[in-house]
């Protein structure tokens, strides 16, 4: 009797933990999704990005915008803003110079600041 009590209480220990697994790796940012690509030339580039998560960090004078949580981090580990950065000099809500990960952040940051 005391075995089929701690057989039962041990499984349900594990679907638990097994649950709050899953539960949690779900709710982890994650980084963009390229819903097609575009021909360039004679290369393929990214037609249309979906941003599955967004970031803002305001540091002195400066907006930093990221779309991929790993360039976030990056960033806050060594400074460096992305491969392919853009800068929009007056960009930011009080003429603030916004620097952009990508293109693609910069036309998130654009859907998300749209004037009233």
């Amino acid at each position: 009797m005391v075995n089929k009590v701690l057989a039962l209480l041990l499984a349900i220990l594990v679907i638990a933990s097994t649950g709050c697994a899953y539960m949690q790796s779900s709710n982890t940012p994650k980084e963009p999704t390229v819903e097609y690509f575009k021909l360039d030339g004679d290369k393929l580039k990214p037609g249309k990005v979906r941003a599955n998560a967004y970031f803002e960090i305001g540091k002195g004078e400066r907006i930093y915008v990221f779309i991929s949580p790993k360039a976030k981090e990056e960033f806050e580990n060594s400074g460096k803003t992305g491969k392919s950065p853009v800068t929009g000099i007056g960009f930011g809500p009080n003429g603030e110079t916004v620097v952009f990960e990508s293109s693609f952040a910069q036309n998130e940051y654009e859907k998300r600041h749209v004037e009233k």
